[in-house]
């Protein structure tokens, strides 16, 4: 492993999001809400359809800028330096990013290379996707995409993992292979910030923090 990377794992990064509103249409996401995550933490969001799970990973991960309100990673303005703060991100949204008509293989090595990471191999992957390296990715089914959208995580060393629903599709197998490299990561003074419906799978973990977004609009 890199050691300036292991080494920023291993520093006490920060996240903060401070009085941001976001605003769709006639809706008011949010207003003026203000949240601080912390290394060796891990935080799922969860709420209703339509709640901004998905736009608060976003806004997070400086994809969208909030309306108003800034985002601050260790007190750096991101939307100032959006380049740096990215090099610090593996992210994952929702729908799973993909080359469709590139095989499996070649998917799994763009996605570590976008990550930051170096090419790797599908012969280590844990994800049982060794059967499907030749197949094009549009061939496989809604399991078998995940499966190979998380194996990016595999060598990932960025300290700030985003998900959206990460383990929708994914059977309880490969959930929990995905879980213990969560469970790795923040033992590493990572931070990890997934969206879910479903909060027990992360509820063993010792550093878990719930974020209802329903509770905002009580």
């Amino acid at each position: 492993m890199d050691s300036k990377i292991n080494q920023s794992i291993k520093s006490k990064n920060i996240i903060k999001i401070e009085n941001i509103e976001i605003i769709r249409g006639n809706n008011r996401l949010f207003t003026k809400y203000s949240y601080k995550f912390l290394h060796g933490n891990l935080y799922i969001i969860i709420g209703s359809n339509g709640i901004g799970k998905t736009t608060l990973l976003k806004c997070i991960c400086g994809l969208i800028e909030p309306d108003k309100g800034k985002v601050f990673w260790n007190e750096m303005s991101v939307e100032k330096d959006y380049q740096e703060y990215y090099k610090n991100i593996t992210y994952l949204g929702h729908l799973n990013s993909s080359f469709p008509n590139l095989s499996v293989a070649d998917n799994i090595n763009f996605l570590s290379i976008l990550n930051g990471n170096k090419a790797i191999s599908v012969q280590n992957d844990n994800f049982g996707i060794l059967p499907y390296k030749n197949h094009s990715f549009s061939s496989l089914s809604n399991g078998q995409k995940r499966r190979v959208a998380l194996s990016s995580y595999n060598l990932s060393t960025k300290p700030l993992w985003v998900m959206d629903e990460p383990l929708n599709s994914v059977d309880k197998t490969y959930e929990n292979i995905f879980l213990e490299l969560i469970n790795d990561h923040i033992k590493k003074n990572g931070i990890a910030i997934i969206s879910s419906h479903d909060v027990h799978q992360y509820k063993k973990f010792k550093n878990c923090n719930i974020i209802n977004l329903d509770k905002l609009y009580e």
